[in-house]
């Protein structure tokens, strides 16, 4: 009786844990409980390695990150996006991507649904290595969230 107890209780224990490690990470959110575009943007950013940005980057990077940071509206997230993806070297892209695609789409969005489908597509665009190692871990919540914007 009590080795089948203390084999429930490891079983139970066990369970719980696996449970625990599932639980994804706090979404970023603004002060009213919205998910915050700029954030979602600049934590993409963020987790592209360094060496997959064009020696321009160096110049613009803390510009573009505190304009980044500030976004409040669709169509600054867009104008973001898109000069995003014109500081990443043409190389850490997919086979079949092409970057002109993307910013003719930008000239289309009008809406904050339109920039995170955009957002998606730059990221989906982007080959593995031009990740951080921790981004695949980061990825499904960043998803999560994104799909959130409206």
């Amino acid at each position: 009786m009590f080795k089948s107890s203390f084999i429930l209780l490891v079983v139970l224990l066990f369970n719980a844990a696996s449970i625990g490690a599932q639980v994804p990470k706090e979404l970023p959110s603004t002060k009213m409980g919205t998910v915050n575009a700029g954030s979602l943007l600049t934590q993409f950013t963020n987790a592209i390695k360094p060496t997959s940005f064009t020696d321009q980057w160096a110049n613009g990077k803390s510009s573009w990150l505190s304009s980044a940071s500030k976004i409040a509206t669709a169509p600054g997230m867009i104008e973001n996006i898109s000069s995003l993806s014109k500081f990443i070297k043409p190389s850490m892209f997919r086979s079949g991507f092409s970057a002109q695609s993307l910013l003719q789409t930008a000239t289309k969005a009008k809406s904050m649904a339109d920039a995170a489908g955009l957002l998606k597509k730059l990221e989906g665009g982007l080959k593995p290595e031009a990740m951080v190692s921790g981004w695949s871990g980061e990825r499904n919540t960043w998803l999560s969230a994104l799909n959130l914007l409206k």
